[in-house]
């Protein structure tokens, strides 16, 4: 199996066809081999919806999303614990010369517990070297 993390960005561009990534999100989705199987947390889907509802103006496209996410038809969610947050906690302290969002700490704590090494993300921080994590759907 191979296990993909999908941070807000890549939720927020399948949702806006405006997004510069909405093509290149929805490719990677319909492509996608039947090994991949895509995560994201709750934390993130708290942003993803937000997003969606605060920049598109639009509460149904932000509703669906958030049936989508809670209901697990897009990917399965991982709501963050307790563990999660320790170590988190403990990347946030490490790094405090990058600009991770606590938010970003918790999807790297989930990401290294569950041994996934590739994010569906569109910010830098998922490519930072030390945690050793890479970006897909970017081709």
């Amino acid at each position: 199996m191979r296990g993909i993390f999908v941070d807000t960005g890549a939720w927020y561009a399948l949702k806006c066809k405006a997004d510069p990534y909405h093509k290149k999100v929805r490719e990677f989705f319909r492509t996608m081999g039947k090994g991949t199987v895509c995560f994201t947390s709750d934390y993130v889907a708290d942003e993803a919806i937000t997003l969606v509802r605060l920049r598109l103006k639009n509460h149904r496209v932000a509703a669906q999303l958030a049936e989508e996410l809670f209901g697990e038809r897009a990917a399965r969610l991982i709501f963050v614990s307790p563990e999660h947050h320790r170590r988190a906690l403990e990347i946030f302290k490490k790094y405090a010369d990058q600009d991770f969002s606590y938010t970003d700490c918790t999807s790297f704590a989930i990401m290294e517990a569950l041994g996934i090494q590739e994010a569906l993300a569109f910010d830098s921080h998922f490519t930072f070297e030390k945690l050793g994590f890479c970006q897909v759907g970017m081709e």
